[in-house]
């Protein structure tokens, strides 16, 4: 790991003359040096940031960064320094690549990127092991990056809006998973084994290429949404019937004309027309 060699005093100034620049207010980063040094949570939402200062490493008891809706395109490689940070939200930016250096922030359980320009995510990722949230949504990625492959404490993995074109099968591997969404984006069959992924409570496949689903969706058994809506569907599986712990089931703009009578008997709100 890369050792940054500013004093403290070097840091501090630092960061006081970014955060005059950028105009950020005493409220949301003190210029007293103790305050400084014990701030565990800091929110820059929409303060049209375009860089993260080097000396952001100061702040060692961080354990929320929030720096939705900037213009960000990179993190300095001192961000792994923050060993205490659980929670790094990075929404809305114009963020192309991670640093390797991401990867030092094992306390990790939220990070949020959606809405920015990735195209893949460093090997490093793979260390997040305790991660549970992990949002990649509205980026670039042709696949699910297989960097993430180990990352076994997953319970909500956003994917939407992205170039997608298949479900590769070290999913399996998200034992804990309750939400998956890969909506948007250019699937054109399910695989068999998304039966194993037994907790998963919000499926959302709209909006791909979908002329079918496998049987082993109705191994699904704790699913309470699945969103199968702008896809090619003419019939769904009998299997579906399975699915008692559906609450809505969202169908429209497929080629399914009618549910099967194997549904009837189901509770949940159903949208097909």
């Amino acid at each position: 790991m890369p050792e940054f060699q500013l004093t403290d005093d070097d840091c501090f100034a630092e960061l006081i003359i970014w955060a005059d620049k950028n105009d950020i207010s005493h409220s949301l980063l003190p210029r007293d040096k103790d305050q400084l040094l014990v701030l565990t949570e800091l929110s820059l939402i929409g303060c049209q940031l375009t860089e993260i200062p080097t000396a952001i490493a100061y702040l060692t008891q961080l354990t929320e960064l929030n720096l939705n809706k900037n213009n960000l395109t990179e993190l300095p490689e001192s961000i792994g320094n923050l060993k205490q940070l659980r929670r790094l939200y990075l929404t809305g930016n114009q963020i192309k690549e991670l640093p390797e250096e991401i990867g030092f922030l094992d306390q990790l359980t939220e990070l949020l990127l959606g809405r920015n320009k990735l195209k893949e995510l460093p090997e490093s990722i793979s260390g997040l092991n305790k991660l549970s949230i992990l949002s990649l949504w509205k980026n670039e990625f042709i696949e699910i990056p297989k960097s993430i492959s180990n990352l076994t404490e997953l319970t909500e993995l956003h994917l939407g809006w992205n170039q997608i074109t298949e479900i590769p099968e070290f999913i399996v591997n998200f034992t804990q998973l309750t939400e998956l969404s890969l909506g948007c984006n250019k699937l054109k069959e399910v695989p068999e084994f998304i039966g194993k992924l037994s907790g998963l409570t919000d499926l959302s496949l709209w909006q791909n290429q979908l002329t079918e689903l496998p049987e082993s969706i109705g191994d699904l058994s704790q699913l309470n949404y699945l969103m199968l809506s702008d896809n090619k569907l003419d019939k769904l599986p009998l299997s579906i019937s399975k699915l008692t712990q559906l609450e809505t089931l969202s169908l429209t703009d497929n080629l399914i004309k009618a549910l099967p009578p194997a549904l009837s008997n189901m509770q949940a709100f159903t949208e097909f027309e």
